[in-house]
């Protein structure tokens, strides 16, 4: 699948950099965890959105897309805080967005 940014994206990476490149996430990690999340969710105000979220050590990184046909389009990426205090950093989920029961 193509993966495409969006103007936005590249604005917030100007301002976010610093702090993503600390956590080692660059833009071709970030294209990775669009590809292959630990759990995706839709956006709950935009319906064409998904929220692709990736643990990175315990942090959750939200990747907010868009799928058309062919093509992901990546609007924004950043560390959600929210996430982090509803634990989801501490859960494994499946790709449906299931909680996985650890054996």
């Amino acid at each position: 699948m193509k993966c495409e940014f969006t103007r936005h994206f590249w604005e917030k990476w100007n301002d976010r950099k610093d702090t993503f490149l600390k956590e080692g996430v660059n833009v071709n990690i970030i294209v990775e965890f669009a590809l292959n999340p630990d759990l995706t969710l839709p956006d709950d105000v935009f319906l064409k959105r998904e929220w692709r979220i990736k643990r990175v050590g315990n942090r959750c990184l939200k990747i907010v897309v868009e799928v058309e046909e062919d093509r992901l389009i990546i609007i924004t990426a950043y560390f959600d805080r929210t996430f982090r205090r509803k634990s989801y950093a501490d859960k494994v989920y499946t790709r449906d967005g299931y909680l996985a029961h650890k054996a």
